[in-house]
């Protein structure tokens, strides 16, 4: 790969020459070598995130926020264990070899994740694979995080500055990985990853004036650049082994493209039988001329081609899911989720005009618009209007209304920036969500929505329940019809009651395709549970019915916004009933790896953190409260900022509307933000005053606020244009980041202040810990009790720092 492997390269340059560097260290070249570095670990960070939801299931996602931080933190822990490698005579060179570590780091980490064998059911691999799998993703941020901490500790410039920068560089790499996966794919936007980190070596050798390291640095950019070069010329370039714990059949595939929310490929065509989600049991399966597509490696959707005309797509009529057409043929029809255009061209054929699709995922709108889309009979069409949007922001905005909105099987399992279980569709599925749906229905339409015939249905229709509840509705059962077939249930919620004739029409058809008519107005449900949930007459009724000792399906609401998770925490490794068979079973295998992950991070920082940490502490003596109140004080801003960084990227995703959104504006801002609190805080003096107990207090009221004056803020403001809204991001993020900005250097002053400069690498570290904890207690706290509940954990996390300043501070009183 080249000629300086990174282990190789990695012994030899521990052997350092005997010219010591100079001393003086030029600021502008070592701080833009800091940003290089920040801003290529988030956008690694953010990438890798991405990969994993493809080469596994989404609950993985929650393992690159826990071992990049582990890493991270781990290389913080080094520094402390070896300050004399960081000596200032040395501090140049040695952040420069680090530094290109981290660069070789990340090809080695790819490849690796790449190959390794992850299967499906990752709870039943043994331990050793799976902390094997985890410390390939920790690999590079170890040496990324060994440069962070060394020159926020060990830099001669003021800790408010450097922190500053470190942060504003992270910034920048939010916004780069979309454009980066646009343009490059997912492979080689890792591979740049490694040039950027290899000029942040160059940058760091010129500052102390290295030449050596500068010529070294320079021809390891060159060299991973010539990497990526080779990713993208040759035919697939580096590819996965192993999608979803299944072999990947590259000859399938005709093509393959990248965004920040998925990866879509799109398989050869083929002539074969028609794929029904729920087809009746009167109907057949013509073969049909067809190709494939495939989001993350698992959502499927076919491109169905007219060869003979839409009529010559009429078996549409036999699936479930379309059931809608036969009571409400006409008037103006949205589809949300676009997919293939299969359910575009039902309604077309059912005499919809127009045919609103609304898609997420541009990359999909491409498949479907460009030359392969040609045949599929909605191309060129008057009457479709294809939008790429998010469906549910789109909706609150368009003063359109129709007679049918349709929503069928909308699940790509693809994780979002936020991490495991916040999946970029769960939005679609709230109380909230359903309630703007029914309320852009014309009088007399309907909204269907499909879902997989599995206990998930019971919370479809309590959600289906909770929205005419909150429209006012007197008899929710008036409104409601559920049908089956196949795998498939699909609920037909109408703006209005359905009426005789919409039930008669529902039994012809069910008669005449072989569907199942689970209940209708008039026509009772044949399961208990499902009759009380459906004729509930309140929320808290409903909320009583839907709360099972060991299942949830109570209707998911923005502030927990969880549809498919419906296993309650406590029950995750208890048996659980019979009726949950089915793709329960994958619910319960991500909730469980969400465990196996946590207890890999665990135990990877415990190795990395504390037997290291141990080793040195008996070697010091005293000190030992202050000590102790300083640590407490890094993990609690690290528990305190990654709390509040996850409720904002899903609350703030909501007002966005799209995963691209939220990782560029609420990520970037929250970050910069921070940076440059943390720049203001230098002219602050908070480690003493007054002002130093208060702060803490100032951002936990700030966060309270948030919490308190979401509704009201985020309604204010949902019917905006794309520019109101980033506006309104950026307002809601940047004054609270500028105020969490406060709490690093100050507590970095006051450590220094209290006798603990040695220490200060190990703080940074277990700022790094805390946040590992949160990216884990967040998702957690949230299934449980929503995210009002995450941001009231950050609160308190900033409320208590204000014993540890009074600890530290008495310690620095009782020197003088």
């Amino acid at each position: 790969m080249s000629a300086e492997p990174a282990a190789v390269a990695g012994a030899a340059e521990d052997v350092e020459g005997a010219r010591p560097a100079p001393a003086a260290i030029r600021a502008r070249p070592f701080l833009l070598a800091l940003a290089l570095t920040t801003g290529a670990t988030l956008a690694l960070e953010v990438l890798d995130t991405r990969l994993l939801s493809v080469l596994t299931w989404y609950s993985l996602a929650f393992l690159v926020i826990a071992m990049g931080l582990s890493g991270l933190t781990a290389g913080a822990i080094a520094v402390y264990l070896n300050p004399a490698r960081w000596a200032p005579e040395r501090l140049a060179g040695s952040l420069s070899r680090e530094a290109r570590r981290f660069a070789w780091a990340v090809p080695v980490s790819y490849v690796f994740l790449l190959i390794v064998p992850l299967r499906a059911d990752p709870v039943l691999t043994t331990i050793a694979l799976f902390l094997v799998f985890a410390a390939a993703i920790a690999l590079p941020f170890f040496p990324a995080g060994a440069v962070v901490a060394a020159a926020l500790s060990r830099s001669p410039f003021p800790v408010g500055r450097t922190y500053a920068v470190d942060l504003i560089g992270a910034a920048l790499g939010a916004p780069l990985v979309p454009l980066g996966l646009q343009a490059l794919g997912g492979g080689p936007a890792i591979l740049a990853v490694g040039v950027v980190a290899a000029l942040a070596a160059w940058g760091f050798a010129v500052s102390g004036g290295e030449r050596v390291e500068a010529r070294r640095s320079r021809r390891a950019a060159l060299l991973l650049a010539g990497l990526v070069l080779v990713d993208l010329m040759l035919p697939g370039g580096l590819v996965p082994l192993w999608v979803k714990g299944r072999p990947e059949l590259r000859a399938a595939i005709a093509l393959e493209r990248w965004n920040s929310h998925s990866r879509v490929i799109l398989l050869h065509e083929s002539r074969a039988g028609a794929v029904f989600w729920g087809k009746g049991s009167k109907c057949q399966a013509p073969v049909v001329r067809q190709r494939g597509a495939e989001i993350d490696g698992h959502a499927a959707t076919p491109l169905y081609y007219a060869d003979g005309g839409l009529e010559s797509l009429r078996f549409l009529d036999c699936d479930v899911t379309n059931a809608v057409h036969r009571i409400r043929p006409a008037g103006a029809a949205a589809v949300i989720g676009v997919g293939g255009s299969r359910d575009v061209q039902a309604a077309l054929l059912a005499g919809h005009r127009p045919v609103v699709g609304l898609e997420i995922n541009g990359r999909m709108l491409e498949l479907v618009q460009g030359p392969f889309g040609v045949g599929t009979g909605i191309e060129g069409s008057p009457h479709v209007a294809l939008v790429h949007d998010e469906a549910r922001s789109w909706l609150t905005r368009t003063r359109h209304r129709f007679q049918v909105i349709q929503m069928s099987l909308i699940d790509t399992w693809a994780a979002t920036g936020a991490g495991a279980h916040a999946l970029s569709e769960n939005g679609l599925y709230t109380v909230e969500a359903w309630r703007v749906f029914l309320d852009r229905l014309e009088p007399g339409g309907v909204f269907t929505v499909s879902r997989w015939a599995t206990v998930e249905t019971s919370r479809l229709v309590a959600l289906a329940v909770a929205a005419l509840l909150d429209r006012g509705a007197a008899a929710p059962a008036d409104h409601l019809a559920l049908l089956a077939a196949g795998q498939v249930t699909t609920i037909l919620v109408g703006r209005d009651p359905l009426s005789a004739a919409d039930r008669a029409a529902l039994d012809a058809l069910a008669t005449e395709k072989g569907f199942s008519v689970l209940f209708a107005p008039g026509v009772a449900s044949t399961a208990e549970r499902m009759r009380q949930i459906v004729a509930a007459q309140s929320r808290a009724e409903l909320d009583a019915i839907t709360l099972l000792p060991e299942l949830d399906f109570r209707p998911p609401t923005d502030d927990r916004p969880f549809f498919f998770n419906v296993i309650r925490p406590a029950a995750t490794w208890s048996p659980l009933p019979d009726v949950t068979r089915g793709t329960i079973e994958g619910n319960l295998l991500a909730t469980k790896t969400l465990g196996l992950a946590a207890l890999a991070s665990a135990t990877l920082t415990a190795l990395a953190v504390f037997w290291p940490l141990a080793r040195r502490g008996r070697a010091r003596a005293g000190g030992r409260r202050p000590l102790a109140a300083a640590l407490a004080y890094f993990g609690l801003i690290g528990v305190g900022f990654m709390l509040l960084e996850i409720a904002l990227l899903q609350r703030l995703g909501l007002v966005l509307g799209h995963p691209s959104y939220s990782l560029i504006v609420v990520l970037a801002t929250l970050v910069a933000a921070t940076g440059l609190g943390s720049l203001v805080s230098d002219r602050l003096a908070l480690e003493r005053g007054r002002a130093g107990l208060v702060f803490p207090l100032v951002i936990a009221g700030a966060i309270v606020g948030l919490a308190v004056a979401w509704p009201a803020l985020a309604a204010s403001v949902s019917a905006a244009g794309l520019g109101g809204r980033i506006g309104f991001a950026v307002a809601i993020t940047a004054p609270v980041g500028a105020l969490l900005g406060l709490a690093f250097p100050a507590g970095m002053r006051l450590a220094r202040a209290a006798g603990l400069s040695e220490e200060t690498p190990w703080l940074w570290g277990l700022n790094g810990v805390g946040s590992v904890v949160a990216s884990s207690a967040a998702i957690g706290l949230a299934l449980a009790y929503g995210f009002t509940t995450v941001l009231a954990g950050a609160a308190l996390c900033y409320v208590a720092l204000v014993p540890a300043i009074v600890v530290l501070r008495s310690h620095v009183e009782a020197g003088r």
